[in-house]
């Protein structure tokens, strides 16, 4: 739908070059989460806050979801190195790309539906979370269960936090329970419920680590719809200041979940 060119930095022999597809997560405020694999140059967690033009949110927003057991659609972006969005990279910037938007995955059934919108422009706006995964870790059988909370705009998600093959590519939307958030030992914070309420629909503009009491890290202790768990974040301070704080998180639509391609490192693609 729109037509204009996406900025393309210099990029040759840049080891991160490859075709990046990504998840759409969102509605009026719009995140790309980077479909991973434990293998180059695909080994990377990044989550990013996006523009579209009108005619391309008004399509995401209003279309009909068709594809069967893909409830969700993807973004599958024209080459480009993921090393242009590491916010702490030394190298050239990138603060937008071109590419086609899928129902469904690209990869799978969406990919035998045509295309939502084809060289649509999104524009970077900003980079929520950006991780690159060791290809070489395996991962421990009594990791603890974490996810990464963001959103803005009254709209929390929770993206499972991957670390280590075998692992597994969650995305949930989840609401804050009123009058449920507490500090780390256990006391209900002072602050009001308004000021509460702002504060998670503000605060979350990049992602945030937050563990789950105690599950064990695996797809089937994951969180799922209608599960309520108690949130912990540890390294986020509320309205009142405290060190960490917790609160009841509700899943309401878990909104995709992959294993097969983090089920174990895979040799690199060119």
């Amino acid at each position: 739908m729109n037509m204009h060119h996406a900025h393309e930095p210099h990029h040759d022999g840049d080891a991160t070059l490859g075709s990046h597809g990504m998840l759409v997560v969102g509605g009026d405020v719009l995140y790309l989460s980077h479909l991973p694999m434990f293998m180059a140059p695909h080994n990377f967690q990044v989550i990013l806050e996006v523009g579209v033009d009108d005619a391309v949110g008004s399509v995401l927003r209003s279309h009909q979801h068709v594809v069967p057991g893909e409830p969700y659609d993807t973004f599958i972006p024209e080459d480009f190195p993921m090393s242009e969005l590491d916010p702490h990279g030394s190298g050239p910037r990138r603060t937008s790309m071109t590419g086609r938007f899928f129902c469904g995955h690209f990869e799978r059934k969406g990919g035998k539906h045509p295309p939502l919108a084809e060289r649509a422009v999104v524009t970077v706006q900003s980079v929520v979370h950006f991780h690159e995964l060791d290809v070489q870790a395996q991962h421990a059988d009594d990791n603890q269960l974490s996810y990464l909370c963001f959103g803005r705009g009254g709209q929390l998600h929770l993206a499972h936090h991957i670390t280590a093959a075998p692992d597994f590519d969650q995305v949930l939307t989840v609401r804050a329970v009123p009058g449920t958030a507490t500090d780390l030992r256990g006391d209900l914070l002072p602050d009001d419920e308004a000021t509460l309420e702002k504060f998670f629909a503000e605060r979350f503009a990049s992602a945030e680590p937050v563990n789950t009491g105690g599950r064990t890290d695996n797809p089937d202790h994951r969180v799922v719809p209608p599960d309520s768990v108690r949130g912990v974040f540890f390294a986020t301070a509320p309205p009142s200041g405290s060190h960490g704080f917790t609160v009841e998180l509700e899943a309401t639509r878990e909104v995709y979940m992959e294993t097969g391609e983090l089920a174990k490192p895979k040799q690199s693609q060119g």
